[in-house]
């Protein structure tokens, strides 16, 4: 990645704050010392006077081999840990120009312990900063607890196979100057060319048909053996909806 011209496109976010009710005090963004490449999963570790000497980390993470192709999705995972201190915000920076799909948590619970939950319809978005918060009363980061936000994206279909794209993470603790940014974090995601599944399916949704399905069989889902590919996209072609779709025209 490194022989790569990488982009840092998450921009602007070092004057942005999180508010949090728990917060004891506010303070300029708290930065931690960022690893130098890209990779396709980093650690940023705070410790200063605000933490009592105690280590916070903030890890993000590309779901899956790192890469993705011109209209296709990409997961970040980004996870704070660390001490004790409850956590209140988590953002996540991605590149310009994705846009969400899906956003899913993972925090500790008192009943039911660590628990993933859906919360696209929660999360708070910032094009200005091309950000995703996700905010709540606060989540433990006790014992092995952590609180994880999930973000899942559509790439551009005009990405350019072969850029490197930068990305982000901020996280806001309950404690004095609690707003801990690394954006840009250098956790990146290489667009590459689209696999041939990927090229069906984005001629597909170019004719308005989307995600054709047939019962739980997802296009998608489709394997790329050139044996069975043409076989498993007309098993997979919902008939009803395309003829429906022809009398309607």
């Amino acid at each position: 990645m490194t022989s790569r011209t990488t982009r840092s496109i998450a921009t602007g976010a070092a004057a942005l704050l999180v508010a949090s009710g728990l917060a004891v005090g506010t303070g300029a963004a708290v930065a931690g010392a960022v690893p130098s490449a890209c990779a396709t999963a980093q650690t940023v570790t705070f410790n200063d006077i605000n933490t009592l000497g105690t280590n916070y980390y903030l890890n993000k993470e590309v779901v899956g081999d790192g890469t993705a192709a011109p209209g296709g999705t990409v997961t970040f995972r980004t996870t704070v840990s660390g001490a004790g201190a409850l956590v209140t915000a988590i953002q996540d920076f991605h590149p310009a120009g994705f846009e969400l799909v899906q956003a899913r948590s993972s925090v500790w619970y008192l009943l039911g312990g660590q628990t993933w939950t859906t919360v696209t319809n929660d999360v708070t978005r910032d094009s200005a900063t091309n950000s995703v918060r996700y905010s709540g009363a606060g989540w433990t980061t006790a014992g092995n607890a952590r609180a994880t936000l999930e973000t899942t994206y559509r790439v551009p279909a005009d990405a350019t196979p072969g850029d490197v794209l930068n990305s982000g993470a901020a996280t806001n603790l309950a404690l004095v100057s609690g707003y801990r940014l690394a954006n840009p974090i250098n956790t990146c995601v290489t667009i590459r060319e689209p696999n041939p599944t990927e090229v069906v399916t984005g001629s597909l949704d170019g004719l308005g048909l989307g995600s054709v399905t047939s019962g739980s069989t997802a296009l998608g889902d489709i394997g790329a053996d050139p044996a069975t590919f043409s076989a498993d996209l007309i098993n997979g072609l919902d008939l009803g909806q395309l003829i429906g779709a022809a009398a309607g025209s």
